[in-house]
This record gives C-alpha cells, structure tokens and sequence, in this order.
C-alpha cells in the first residue's frame, strides 16, 4: 500500500507547495483521519513519537536538557539543545505554575537524565501533562549527541479523543521527495497501530500553514 501511496503523496505536497504563497516560510502538515476505532477502549489509544528520515527543516524541534554534572556539561556543548536545566532550575519552579506553563510552551521535548526525573515531574509534570508531554528519560551510557539529534528530527502524535492525526512533516522549502518520505515514516508507523491497519485510515491531508488542504488519493481495500 506504501508504495502506491508514495506517488500520491508526492503529487499532493507538490500541489500543497505550488499554492498559497506568503513571505515566510510555512510548514508543510500532515493529517490523518480514522475510522471504525473506538475511542472508548483504552487499548485502541495511543501516543507515537515518530523521528523523520529527513528533519523538519527550519521547523526542528525545540530541546530543553534536564541534568547536573557531567551529562549537563555534554549536554551544553550540543547545538541542537536550546535549554539545559539544572536541579537549582527546577527547584526554583517548584510551586511556580506559571513559570512551569511557561517552559511547557517554549520546548518540544525535555530529555532528563534519569538521577533528574523525580524532581524533574515535581517542578514540571503538570505543565507538561496538560500540553500532552511527558518527560523523556536518557538512557545510561547512551550517546548524548545522537540521542538529542533523533529528538529534534521527531514528532509526536496522539489518538486520544478524536479520530484525527496530525503533525509537521518540515517545511515548503525542503525537497518534495523528502517531505514525502517524511509522510510515509508517519503513515507507515501509525497505520501498524491501527487494528485494520489501512482499512481504518478514513483520509490523508497535506497542506501548508496557511494552505488550503489537498486529499491525499489512497485505494480503498
């Protein structure tokens, strides 16, 4: 089904691309509609963080390291880490709702050293679980560098309430074909946690931000 899906989706970024025109550049989205999943039962919900072949472009994610000692200083000699905090940060937000709500907002995801994670759920588990984010341990001995450079290629998407999927698959000035293999990364894992696999897929969307969406055409089977 992928492979018939690639064309298709190509010819529906290339048409989401070529059409609202404005003087910066937009994300390109992805939405996925399902069908026939009941929402009521706990086992058909899930939340996936997917890592993208190709990035997300001028759209990667924002990363905010929680650590102390030598992981922290590693930590801070990463580009791609926008924030590092440390056991005095958090201590300073416990208590502080706003300050908590605040970072929840600014980063995408927060990598905490697990010697980090009890104080780290105290200062900023409820910030984060009401924005549908959650703490994300790194693993011993796991090389910090690449570990962060697979979180700010990623997204996440949730099936919770409703039977709609949506993320950023980067953005109108990347190459068509890697945008499409961007898509498929995401169609293809979330459709191996559907029960009917393809058979609960209802539609495909691509648009830009401030695009009209354009149907991407699956074969029903």
């Amino acid at each position: 089904m992928l492979r018939t899906l690639s064309s298709k989706l190509l010819d529906a970024i290339e048409t989401a691309k070529n059409s609202s025109a404005r003087k910066f550049i937009q994300s390109v989205e992805l939405t996925i509609n399902v069908k026939d999943v009941d929402l009521t039962k706990p086992e058909n919900r899930f939340t996936e963080t997917i890592e993208l072949p190709h990035g997300l472009g001028k759209k990667r994610r924002k990363i905010c390291v929680i650590a102390s000692g030598d992981v922290a200083l590693r930590a801070e000699r990463v580009p791609l880490v926008d924030k590092v905090l440390g056991k005095e940060d958090l201590e300073a937000l416990v208590g502080n709702k706003r300050m908590a709500k605040k970072l929840a907002r600014s980063y995408d995801y927060f990598l905490v050293d697990p010697s980090m994670m009890s104080i780290a759920a105290k200062a900023l588990g409820a910030a984060l679980g009401a924005k549908g984010k959650a703490p994300v341990p790194i693993p011993p001995g796991t090389e910090l560098e690449k570990f962060i450079e697979k979180y700010s290629k990623s997204v996440t998407l949730r099936l919770r309430k409703g039977p709609t999927l949506g993320c950023i698959i980067g953005t109108e000035d990347m190459d068509s074909k890697a945008l499409a293999e961007n898509a498929e990364a995401v169609i293809s894992r979330i459709v191996e946690k559907l029960e009917k696999r393809f058979k609960n897929v209802a539609s495909i969307y691509i648009k830009k931000t401030m695009g009209k969406p354009v149907k991407v055409e699956i074969e029903e089977k």
